[in-house]
């Protein structure tokens, strides 16, 4: 608790904006500023109680993160910081928050905006599928002003979160003192990774003597390196010890305009640019097993337990390296007309954000001898782990003498996936007083947008001759850990791989067959009129949005086009009650939705089976741009008790009843219906056609309680635990399975902080049980086990100005472990219960110093 005069101005002004219409003078605020010198707070403190006060306020259900001042917003990853809201869960992507769940609807239920928008968002990793939502990994914690977490929905919030929609907004010039400056450099260090990344952060503020014109720039720059070693099993064929490197280069920069010509007109110009690179490599020793359903001794499954082997011979082992080069950027261009009249205000929003990424080269290299026969060595994962007994063999001295690139069926194997999304938008709203008895405003507006995404594969082409193998001599570049255990293997350079793999490419050649673009127009109209009286407030509206989609696809080399359309309508009521001064009682319902994710609106025809040599498995699988959306309706119910100042205590219930799974349906069809040549002997049996489509239903309700006190002498705790029941239809998902995906049963979080006037601390653990997770892809569905963290943050003040500060998240390691959870056995690895991957996830410390002036 500091009582810095110039602080504490910030703090009064921070609070005076988030108060709403009312308005104050600056001389009644420096009077207010004298009588609460003594009592005001900063830091954890001053951001817990600005939270509050949104809570509060809020005629919706809402939740809030707010950063009190330049740089001390709560984690380096707003991801990590949303974890803590109640019913709020995150997916970890290597060891950092990437994705956000709220009240067990999945990460894709989740709206994300910026400052009210959407960003278009892409991911590096190769295999990450065509989706809507947000990957938070892009966005620096120190870009960020405040959170807004709306667990119910209102009429003006944009349509797109059936779990709850985060609005993340930025900070503004003439909001802050004029020439604000704030400066932080850090070094970070995670124990799986032998290096001290930099990382520093710059934001400056200035506005003019009339405080009408104000310029805002900001920018963060990270390195990070890290590595995860694990297990992973692609049963039946083989398993093994795994380990990633990647080479994280990540910046961030904002740069924001805003005048203010009188006292009526606000224009704000905001600028946001966010990239990384993301170069990696992956290293395996991947084992085979020797007794398998195609590998010639499939007569012994006396240890397979729901139709999956978990101990038996081991028959080759091999390396195989595969390294990347992958990139991701976004960036937002967003203009904001704000005007208030007498009695009435409007807002104009337009702008256009788009992203690029995916994976730039993407190679493979394997064991050119074709592996190390190990017979007499064994596998045992009986007791849910990965085991090996690898007899007479030392792992990390084995060297194949060469690897070879693998360059797959017409060079399949050697490619680049470029990915883009992009979205331009304009919106309008006008809100007006109104004196209709308890209605006292109404508020009306549109909103149009144009989006477009696509997911591309490019194959490289070498010339004829090329020999794809290369000597390891030179190449061996010390050891690696790999396995979550304590494996090592000879680690080659990724580098000059890569150098022999470019060399070798003499054009590219697209994959039209992987070809995939959806093109979307949105228009929304809503009308929403907001009440008060005596002890009660809220509002109650209507939206309508329409929305057309395009899927473009080759079909026989010919470009094409499906084409769909549908309308939604979305009821949405909030009501607030006064129980006492100090109670409130809130009651919600609303029907929302979600639309469908890219992957599944690609229509893209994919034949298989029809030119090869077995009878009767022709498959014609294609997506569906007719998917209706997700549409839930929904109640939901809080009552909030703040007992005093800075601490509440709350309970809620929700109840979300949703619509519109996205299945795949089977039908027969003749040889004529199919655009596609088949084998002669093949047009008898036609094709087996495979779908997207919509149908299943899921329920899913919970409750959520949330406790938050100041204590004396600067202490603090908050706790909050949330119940979820999540119940899809039998065959909403491949798997067999009826829980809704990134669904947690429970989750709690139990943060407790300290406050002095020269050092700050919090310590919190945040718990998620198990929980299903399904991609499209190799990985598949799989049970994560629950999960818990235990993260740290600490500041010591050495003067008003300047700060050292240490964050240390993941403290306690918990390896991160994932089974097969298939309701059929299987011999593959997803039947119920099998060890499929498992990660040694890393501590990541992060100490540095920081400025504000």
């Amino acid at each position: 608790m500091r009582s810095r005069k110039s602080i504490l101005l910030g703090s009064v002004g921070a609070l005076v904006v988030m108060s709403g219409p009312a308005a104050i003078s600056a001389a009644s605020a420096q009077e207010e500023v004298a009588e609460l010198e003594e009592v005001v707070v900063t830091g954890i403190r001053a951001g817990l109680r600005q939270a509050l006060d949104v809570k509060r306020n809020s005629d919706a259900i809402v939740d809030a993160i707010s950063s009190e001042d330049i740089g001390k917003f709560p984690d380096k990853n707003v991801a990590e910081s949303l974890q803590r809201v109640p019913g709020v869960t995150i997916q970890r992507q290597f060891g950092e928050g990437s994705g956000v769940s709220i009240r067990g609807a999945g990460a894709d239920f989740t709206l994300t905006s910026l400052n009210g928008q959407n960003v278009a968002s892409t991911g590096w990793f190769v295999f990450e599928p065509g989706k809507r939502s947000f990957n938070y990994e892009l966005l620096p914690s120190e870009l960020v002003g405040n959170i807004e977490v709306y667990k119910s929905s209102q009429a003006d919030l944009a349509e797109g979160g059936v779990g709850g929609t985060v609005i993340i907004n930025t900070r503004k010039p003439l909001d802050m003192p004029s020439m604000s400056l704030y400066a932080s450099i850090e070094g970070q260090h995670q124990t799986d990774s032998d290096s001290i990344d930099p990382q520093g952060s710059a934001l400056f503020s200035w506005k003019s003597e009339e405080e009408n014109f104000g310029i805002l720039v900001s920018g963060v720059y990270q390195k990070r390196n890290l590595q995860r070693q694990g297990n992973e099993a692609f049963w039946e064929w083989g398993a093994g010890p795994v380990g990633f490197q990647q080479n994280r280069e990540r910046m961030a920069f904002t740069g924001t305009v805003q005048y203010q010509p009188n006292e009526n007109l606000d224009l704000t110009f905001n600028y946001v640019n966010m990239q990384m690179e993301a170069n990696n490599t992956n290293y395996a020793l991947w084992i085979t097993q020797n007794n398998c359903s195609w590998c010639g001794n499939p007569d012994d499954y006396s240890n397979a337990v729901n139709g999956s082997l978990r101990s038996g011979q081991a028959n080759v082992a091999y390396s195989q390296l595969r390294p990347r080069e992958a990139t991701m950027k976004s960036q937002v261009y967003d203009f904001d007309l704000t005007y208030n009249g007498e009695g009435y205000q409007i807002d104009f929003q337009a702008g256009h954000t788009n992203s690029t990424g995916g994976t730039d080269f993407e190679t493979e290299f394997f064991d050119a001898t074709g592996g190390l026969p190990i017979h007499g060595s064994s596998y045992d994962f009986t007791d849910g782990h990965q085991t090996w007994n690898l007899v007479e063999t030392d792992w990390s001295t084995y060297d194949p003498g060469a690897l070879e690139l693998n360059l797959g069926l017409n060079n399949s194997k050697f490619n680049k996936t470029p990915k883009t999304d992009k979205e331009t938008y304009a919106q309008f709203d006008l809100e007006y007083d109104v004196e209709w008895g308890a209605i006292n405003s109404v508020k009306t507006g549109v909103k149009w947008s144009s989006h477009n995404n696509t997911s591309r594969q490019i194959f490289f082409q070498t010339a004829d001759g090329f020999n794809p193998v290369i000597s390891t001599a030179g190449l061996q570049d010390g050891l690696i850990d790999v396995g979550a255990g304590d494996y090592q293997i000879i680690k080659f350079d990724a580098e000059a791989l890569k150098d022999f793999a470019k060399a070798a490419v003499v054009g590219e050649t697209e994959d039209l067959g992987t070809y995939s673009e959806i093109d979307e127009k949105n228009f929304a109209g809503y009308g929403m009129v907001s009440f008060s009286g005596d002890g009660f407030r809220g509002n109650a509206g209507l939206r309508i949005t329409h929305t057309s989609a395009k899927s473009t696809y080759y079909l026989n080399s010919t470009l094409t086009e499906s084409k769909e359309k549908y309308t939604e309508f979305l009821p949405s009521v909030n009501v607030a009650m006064d129980l006492a001064d100090d109670v409130i009682f809130r009651a919600s319902a609303a029907r929302v939705m979600t639309r469908p994710q890219y992957i599944d609106m690609y229509v893209n025809p994919s034949p298989t089976g029809g030119t090869d040599d077995n009878p009767n498995n022709q498959f014609w699988t294609v997506g569906n741009v007719g998917l209706k959306p997700f549409v839930s309706n929904q109640i939901d119910l809080s009552v909030e008790w703040y007992f005093a100042e800075g601490s509440i205590f709350s309970a809620g219930f929700f109840l979300k009843d949703v619509k519109n799974f996205v299945t795949t349906t089977d039908r027969h069809a003749t040889a004529a219906e199919i655009p596609f040549t088949l084998n002669p002997d093949e047009i008898p049996f036609g094709w087996t056609v495979q779908e997207k489509n919509n149908g299943k239903t899921a329920m899913i309700k919970g409750f959520e309680v949330q406790f938050q006190q100041e204590f004396a002498n600067g202490f603090g705790a908050i706790v909050n635990y949330t119940f979820t029941d999540s119940q899809a239809d039998e065959g909403s998902f491949a798997d067999g399975n009826t829980v809704v995906s990134d669904s947690s049963k429970h989750t709690y979080n139990v943060s407790g902080y300290y406050e002095g006037d020269s050092f700050s601390t919090r310590l919190s653990y945040n718990y998620r049980s198990k929980y299903m997770l399904r991609e499209t892809g190799a990985y598949g569905n799989r049970l994560q086990k629950g999960y818990g963290s235990l993260d740290m943050t600490a500041s010591y003040y050495v003067t008003d100005e300047i700060s050292i500060n240490l964050d240390v998240n993941n403290i306690l390691r918990q390896n991160a472990e994932q089974f097969g959870n298939n309701v059929e056995p299987t011999s593959t690895g997803f039947s119920r219960g099998f060890p499929l991957y498992e990660y040694e996830t890393a501590r990541r410390i992060t100490l540095g110093v920081s400025a504000r002036f």
